[in-house]
């Protein structure tokens, strides 16, 4: 399976990054997720000039950005999701217990930013989560068929 978003797509379908904040990327030569993904993320947050925009902004973005490229059909939303609840790689995500994943999203999900990245969607429940593990785990054991 392929993953959904691809690296060298336009930095705009990353997750959480908009056309503004496209634009001010593109403005310090980061046009690609590729190149999102490239960039320190202390030396990104002071080149942006962006008050709201700090470091951890930027690494949530660019590990929002690196779990939708690594797994196939993952949406934003749960890329966003997942990085609120502390699910940062495939690796976090295949190893996670399915209940107590749930209740870190929903967790989450009550928060602004939470809420922001379901855009009045119901936060998911334990099947799909449960299946976003799935997901993880089918990732890695494919990457290790093909390593092997």
């Amino acid at each position: 399976a392929r993953a959904g978003l691809d690296s060298q797509r336009d930095v705009v379908d990353a997750p959480s990054i908009g056309p503004k904040t496209a634009q001010r990327f593109k403005a310090i030569g980061v046009h690609t997720i590729a190149d999102l993904l490239a960039l320190d993320a202390h030396d990104a947050a002071k080149r942006l000039h962006a008050s709201h925009i700090n470091a951890r902004i930027v690494r949530d973005w660019q590990d929002q950005a690196a779990l939708a490229c690594a797994l196939p059909g993952l949406s934003s939303a749960a890329a966003q999701l997942l990085i609120g609840a502390e699910i940062r790689t495939r690796a976090d995500l295949a190893a996670a217990d399915a209940e107590t994943l749930a209740t870190r999203i929903a967790q989450f999900a009550r928060t602004d930013d939470g809420r922001r990245a379901l855009r009045n969607a119901p936060s998911p429940g334990i099947e799909a989560v449960r299946a976003w593990i799935d997901l993880a785990a089918m990732a890695r054991d494919h990457n290790q068929s093909q390593a092997a």
